[in-house]
């Protein structure tokens, strides 16, 4: 909260700094973990099948928000037409190789049966593959650094949201008035930030996650759908960068985000849909009746 608000450009270089240090730890990970690689570990390769696979993927999907918040630095970007569709595409690519490059080591290094519920994980695997506690202590740090490039990213992709909306009279003004100097939403910051906060207090981290990940889930699967309409009813609009093989790509999209959705637990979908219903009823009582979007000016 406090480097957003000092503006997109002190919070762009903490988040610069904070990335650096994740790629980093993530890189000594991978180097110290398989020196302690069994190939036996790999024994009865994916043991609970597609549906074990779909449930993390579906639990840790909340890691991927960060591609659609990038989305929402296009207004502050030099040349976003040119650099935000490279900037997603180019992120994409080296978090996932990260990705699969560390839970491979993981698996190599440790039986996934001796894997808990424990979020230090890799640490574990750190102190037992050397027998110290400096070197999983080390990367513990770097983790917590890494949560909070996350957070970052995250608060400015929500309050970009929210600003956009506000703009267009969807959510309250109060959410797009920016610092004179700063050019920074201060409230719509303080706003969020105070509201995750006790959100992050009040909730299990795992109960957490899962909330965040069908949101995006859904909003990714709403994503591909929006793809396929804008090509029918807007075929002239201008377009820096289009999806190759449509519809065959977005119909897959959505596919895989409903298949990852219903792997969620039941708990998860009363959360959604309680807070759709939350989201629908607000939209009906306000933001309808003051969007600017239905205004013959928008038009």
């Amino acid at each position: 909260m406090a480097f957003l608000l000092g503006g997109a450009r002190e919070s762009a270089r903490a988040n610069t700094v904070m990335v650096v240090v994740k790629i980093a730890a993530l890189v000594l990970f991978c180097a110290i973990g398989v020196q302690g690689f069994g190939s036996g570990n790999y024994e009865n390769f994916m043991p609970l099948g597609m549906a074990g696979v779909s449930a993390a993927g579906a639990t840790l999907f909340f890691s991927y928000i960060g591609f659609d918040a990038a989305s929402t630095a296009g207004e502050e970007a030099k040349n976003a037409q040119r650099d935000l569709p490279r900037a997603i595409m180019l992120s994409l690519v080296i978090v996932t190789a990260l990705y699969v490059l560390v839970a491979a080591v993981a698996v190599g290094a440790k039986p996934w049966q001796r894997f808990t519920d424990s979020e230090a994980a890799l640490a574990q695997i750190m102190r037992e593959v050397t027998g110290q506690t400096f070197w999983g202590t080390l990367l513990a740090f770097c983790a917590v650094i890494a949560i909070a490039s996350v957070v970052l990213t995250v608060l400015y992709g929500q309050t970009r949201i929210l600003f956009a909306m506000s703009r267009d009279g969807l959510v309250p003004k109060v959410f797009a008035r920016v610092h004179p100097k700063t050019g920074a939403p201060r409230a719509n910051t303080l706003i969020v930030s105070l509201f995750c906060g006790v959100l992050a207090a009040a909730i299990p981290l795992g109960q957490l996650a899962d909330a965040t990940s069908i949101g995006t889930l859904f909003a990714f699967g709403l994503v591909n759908i929006a793809v396929v309409v804008l090509r029918r009813i807007r075929p002239d609009m201008p377009r820096t960068f289009r999806v190759p093989l449509s519809p065959v790509l977005p119909a897959l999209g959505l596919g895989f985000c409903v298949w990852m959705m219903g792997s969620l637990s039941a708990v998860t979908w009363v959360v959604f849909g309680v807070w759709m219903a939350v989201g629908l009823v607000f939209y009906f009582l306000y933001g309808h009746r003051r969007s600017r979007l239905a205004t013959p000016e928008a038009k």
